[in-house]
């Protein structure tokens, strides 16, 4: 896209499709530039820290689908954007903005320009879309900067301002409720940060505003991203680099009369190896989206069919490599194994989110049926959870998000047109110990409806804690951490600190541990030996006698051990 000239910029009296589209770019190539201040301004000072990178990674989903809508009205674009946003949403920092900018579309539906009062009424709207959607909306975060904000924009167009008066409001009106945040979450003032779903709002409109003007955004010496994966204090595992499966990512619009969704799909699948297939449409076009080895292979069997449009054939090595690099992902983690879709259409399915090649064989030996690679720092998106509830290919499919920054991407997932007919139900689990506890309450031909409160109940059973590392100092809960302190996390909630992994795991066990509990499960990560884990549970099963203790290889990143009691 191009940006706007900066003869334009003394005065607007509205602004039309491609402004919008230089202004959102402009938008997001300024928080791409920030991604990783924003990371690091999470409460918790451990090594997941995703909220900027999460919010980018939404946004440039919804900046290509906007590259597509080209020379278009106002509403058209945004319609692209918000389209782009839900399926790219990852994270609830993510889902949040999708919904900001569903809100924001659904105002200039329509409408071929946008005068001053319609961008100010599309900001407006914006916020009590994304209000709507949070089950329980709590001031101090990004809701917070949007409304106040959104606010801010409607007086100025009351008040006669143009485009640039009513952003300008918006945006300085976001900046100063940024700053109060901490007044209206304690949690934010201990750890001296401002939200950071508010910051990643502002630096967008910041950005946002700039391209409205046609200022070039200049590269910014960003916080780089903590990317180690310390296991030890001062000792850092050895990475290993891990192929993908299917390297190219084909993307390509059938246009023609009397097509067959189905037939292309049928005929896609009898030809070529690959995964990820997206095929739908109707009689005059099909949409079609596959990862393979082989996209010349896909074009000749598609161009049987009709004409073939806006074809895009993206290298995912380069691309992993490149989101590897910026976001400091590489944590050894296996790529996620992909299956061939099965033919024959189960009743129920499971899919479940996971990191770390252990952990996933846990959860398919207990009945999962996909497992998507995700959690702790690698959130996946709408579009990842919508791609496993097709690959489970079931009529029911229950998703468990394993991670409380999955919960609210899953639950989008449910409502999106890529599943077609399939139900889905979503175990609200917020850790991989309460999504095994949930799969092994779960029975088979058993009616779904009871399946799934059994499993609901089985996750409020169970007492989560997560061992890790503190990646910058910090105060929490009234506990000072230093960089590097090992910290235990109690259901979300950060309560130990100590020097040594063995020491903060005895610690945090005795802090979860009753004497009703019976069964205690360590799953050890990535870099952690099973010697070590042994050992560990031999000392604890000493300790207490009545609980019996079960190690498990999860090989997940970042954390030393999930650990969990029932």
């Amino acid at each position: 896209m191009s940006g706007i000239k900066q003869s334009q910029a003394s005065h607007m009296k509205a602004i039309d499709g491609p402004v919008l589209a230089a202004a959102f770019e402009s938008g997001v190539a300024w928080l791409g530039e920030h991604k990783s201040l924003i990371d690091s301004l999470n409460v918790f000072p451990v090594p997941d820290g995703d909220t900027g990178t999460n919010m980018y990674l939404t946004v440039s989903a919804a900046l290509k689908e906007a590259e597509k809508a080209g020379p278009a009205s106002v509403a058209d674009v945004a319609d692209a954007i918000a389209l782009g946003s839900l399926m790219g949403a990852r994270g609830n920092s993510g889902v949040i903005l999708s919904q900001l900018l569903r809100g924001f579309a659904k105002r200039l539906h329509g409408l071929k320009t946008a005068e001053p009062m319609d961008l100010a009424a599309a900001f407006q709207e914006a916020s009590n879309v994304a209000y709507k959607a949070v089950m329980k909306p709590v001031e101090g975060t990004i809701l917070t900067v949007a409304r106040v904000g959104a606010r801010a924009g409607v007086q100025a167009a009351r008040s006669g301002a143009d485009i640039f008066g009513v952003v300008d409001e918006v945006l300085k009106q976001g900046e100063i409720v940024l700053e109060k945040t901490p007044e209206m979450l304690p949690a934010l003032k201990e750890a001296g940060v401002v939200d950071a779903g508010g910051k990643g709002l502002v630096v967008l409109f910041q950005g946002f505003a700039k391209g409205l003007r046609g200022e070039p955004i200049e590269r910014v010496a960003d916080v780089p991203a903590d990317d180690r994966v310390v296991l030890k204090p001062g000792k850092e595992p050895a990475r290993t680099k891990h192929e993908i499966e299917y390297a190219y990512c084909t993307e390509l619009i059938i246009r023609g009369s009397e097509l067959d969704p189905d037939a292309v799909k049928r005929a896609l699948l009898d030809d070529i190896v690959g995964d990820s297939m997206l095929v739908v449409g109707d009689s005059n076009t099909v949409k079609v989206h596959m990862h393979s080895n082989t996209p010349g292979r896909i074009l000749e069997i598609c161009i049987g069919y009709g004409s073939l449009h806006e074809i895009d054939i993206d290298n995912m090595e380069d691309q992993h490599e490149e989101f590897e690099g910026a976001a400091g992902k590489e944590s050894g983690l296996p790529v996620e194994p992909h299956e061939e879709e099965p033919r024959e259409l189960k009743d129920v399915g499971v899919v479940a989110v996971a990191a770390g090649d252990g952990v996933e064989k846990i959860l398919k030996s207990l009945g999962a049926d996909v497992v998507i690679t995700g959690g702790q720092t690698m959130n996946p998106s709408i579009q990842d959870v919508a791609d496993g509830v097709r690959r489970a290919y079931a009529r029911e499919v229950i998703v468990l998000p394993n991670n409380g920054n999955v919960v609210l991407t899953a639950q989008q997932a449910a409502g999106v047109p890529d599943i077609g007919d399939t139900k889905v139900h979503v175990v609200p689990s917020k850790t991989v110990p309460q999504g095994l506890a949930a799969l092994l309450v779960m029975t088979p031909y058993a009616p779904l409806e009871d399946n799934v409160a059994k499993m609901v109940e089985a996750i409020g059973r169970v007492v989560s804690a997560e061992i890790t590392y503190a990646v910058r100092d910090s105060t929490f809960n009234g506990i000072e951490i230093h960089e590097n302190d090992i910290i235990g996390i109690i259901d979300g909630d950060l309560q130990v600190v100590g020097e040594s992994v063995d020491e903060v795991v005895r610690h945090t066990f005795a802090e979860i541990q009753s004497a009703n509990h019976e069964i205690a499960t360590i799953i050890y990560g990535f870099g952690v030996t099973q010697e070590e884990a042994e050992s560990l549970a031999s000392g604890l099963a000493e300790e207490y006698p009545d609980i019996e203790f079960e190690v498990q290889y999860g090989g997940q990143p970042l954390y030393y051990y999930l650990i969990s009691v029932e």
